[in-house]
């Protein structure tokens, strides 16, 4: 009797307890996936912030995750200073709305994008989408005032608006997809660790995420040849077709110091031939007397060596459509070389791989 009574009261337990045991697995997992995400995300957002604009989506993101540690002083400083309260209308709305709910599982915010029908059918879903809409709002705001700043300084006066705006939109969708995709699984991530008071688990994952940026940065900075942003590349298309015998002679007189740096022997050229140190460093001084200081750094060298016949050199700039870089070639005479079927075969290989990561 007293055995039954045992084998019954097991039984209860173990039904019991085998929900929790599943949400512990699930967490788990959830928790794992939230690790890899950290790791790689940082690492995409580091590359991606080198090609196109990021720094508003990224300053709102930081912007929303200091409101929501620190909400409880900003919204006394709200009530006390109303301009405080104007200015981060949008991110204590955000503090609010998950201190009422907790965010919801990682994958619905991996996938938040593709889940757009949900959103209009669900009020609920609306009302947490119209809050991630006004970061973006809050993004394109940034953006503009600093696209306004680039256009004057930047674009004007060989590119005229249309070039600038073709720009300005492709960096407007990147960055709104970008905080979507990217970075609002992290941004709920971070939140709902620190409901749970999940200290460690947190910490981990910043640390997991700093690590990653931190990697990306350093690949980035250590690559011996430039790795301009796509808005870069092709400004310095757009620029060179805009008045191309400036574009020309800036070119040149690249070439021409260049080669006089190289017959003093200031140059140290690669193994794949392309040219760093002081040729390189007087060729894009040269260039920055037609070229913005950006594009005059996407600018890279190649060189043949002093056994090769005949003695080239070529200035080249990774356009915006994968191998069809603005290029110049230039003998030691001064001969010019612009025909692409004149270029050596290891300067064109180069040439084609510009601005690759």
């Amino acid at each position: 009797m007293h055995s039954a009574e045992s084998m019954k009261e097991s039984v209860v337990t173990s039904s019991e307890s085998a929900p929790g045991s599943r949400a512990r697995v699930l967490s788990t997992l959830e928790y794992v996936l939230q690790l890899a995400f950290f790791a790689a995300v940082p690492f995409v957002v580091v590359v991606l912030a080198s090609l196109v604009p990021m720094i508003g989506a990224i300053a709102n993101i930081v912007l929303a995750l200091v409101t929501f540690f620190f909400g409880e002083v900003l919204r006394t400083h709200a009530q006390r200073r109303g301009w405080v309260g104007r200015v981060l209308r949008r991110q204590l709305a955000f503090e609010a709305y998950y201190r009422e709910k907790a965010p919801k599982p990682f994958l619905y915010y991996v996938f938040y994008p593709l889940l757009f029908p949900y959103w209009l059918t669900v009020r609920e879903a609306r009302r947490e989408a119209w809050l991630f809409k006004g970061y973006t709002i809050v993004t394109f705001i940034v953006l503009a005032i600093a696209g306004v700043y680039r256009y004057f300084t930047a674009y004007r006066p060989e590119l005229g608006l249309r070039p600038f705006l073709v720009a300005f939109g492709v960096g407007v969708v990147v960055e709104t997809v970008a905080v979507l995709m990217l970075l609002m699984p992290m941004t709920t991530s971070i939140v709902a660790h620190h409901q749970k008071k999940q200290r460690r688990h947190l910490f981990a994952l910043l640390a997991v995420g700093l690590v990653s940026a931190a990697i990306a940065a350093t690949m980035l900075a250590r690559r011996h040849r430039s790795f301009p942003s796509l808005e870069t590349r092709e400004r310095v298309l757009q620029r060179t077709l805009a008045v191309p015998a400036r574009a020309k002679k800036a070119q040149m007189d690249a070439l021409s110091v260049a080669w006089k740096a190289r017959k003093e022997k200031r140059w140290g050229r690669e193994d794949d031939g392309t040219l760093a140190g002081p040729a390189l460093d007087d060729a894009r001084a040269a260039l920055n007397e037609f070229y913005r200081p950006d594009e005059a750094n996407a600018f890279e060298l190649w060189t043949s060596a002093r056994k090769e016949k005949p003695m080239l050199m070529v200035i080249f700039a990774e356009g915006p459509r994968k191998g069809r870089p603005v290029f110049l070639g230039m003998q030691p005479d001064g001969t010019l070389v612009e025909r692409v079927r004149d270029i050596p075969k290891p300067a064109r290989v180069v040439m084609r791989t510009a601005g690759d990561l």
